[in-house]
């Protein structure tokens, strides 16, 4: 019975890494299809079919721009960030933040959470695909590069900043829509 439990683990992993990498090479500008994205309604969507645990505070803003770009990766790239902040969280009150900063020609998105945090030297590697810092049946190391892909396929870019044992913020830039915010 413990080798069939192994076996069964072992395939639920493969499953998630094939459909990850199939995720992941299915990411290019040519199959994007771009249209007007309401990120408010984007996040409220995935607020609703998201678990977010009972001692975790999810905070989104009220106004939220509309950015041009293809919906279910843009939802793809809150939804990755959000599930880590979640999946890493260690605090017996978690908080996860997102945010936008209106700049000149790029709105800066983050995504903040007070959990376990990432050590400096690991900021570059994370962003690479199959890197995981933490070895898990529910991680193939792939939804950070993701992330990565999807924002430069958009034309914008991605970086972390981080205090181990104190917070976590994911930071990632999209064009704005060419006639403007709602």
């Amino acid at each position: 019975l413990q080798n069939i439990s192994l076996i069964e683990t072992t395939l639920e992993k493969m499953e998630q890494l094939i459909f990850d990498v199939l995720n992941y090479s299915s990411v290019t500008e040519e199959n994007s299809e771009k249209t007007k994205v309401n990120t408010n309604t984007l996040l409220k969507e995935l607020e609703e079919i998201l678990y977010i645990p009972s001692h975790i505070d999810l905070k989104l803003p009220l106004n939220l721009p509309i950015v041009e770009g293809d919906k279910m990766k843009l939802q793809q790239v809150f939804q990755n960030l959000i599930t880590n902040a979640v999946k890493f969280s260690n605090k017996t009150k978690g908080l996860i933040e997102v945010e936008v900063k209106d700049t000149p020609q790029f709105y800066q998105f983050s995504v903040k959470d007070n959990g376990i945090g990432i050590e400096k030297k690991y900021h570059d590697k994370i962003f690479k695909i199959f890197h995981t810092l933490n070895k898990s049946k529910n991680s193939s190391g792939i939804g950070l590069s993701i992330v990565k892909k999807i924002v430069n396929v958009h034309g914008g870019q991605v970086w972390v900043e981080s205090e181990p044992n104190i917070c976590t913020t994911f930071y990632f830039t999209l064009k704005k829509y060419k006639h403007g915010k709602t």
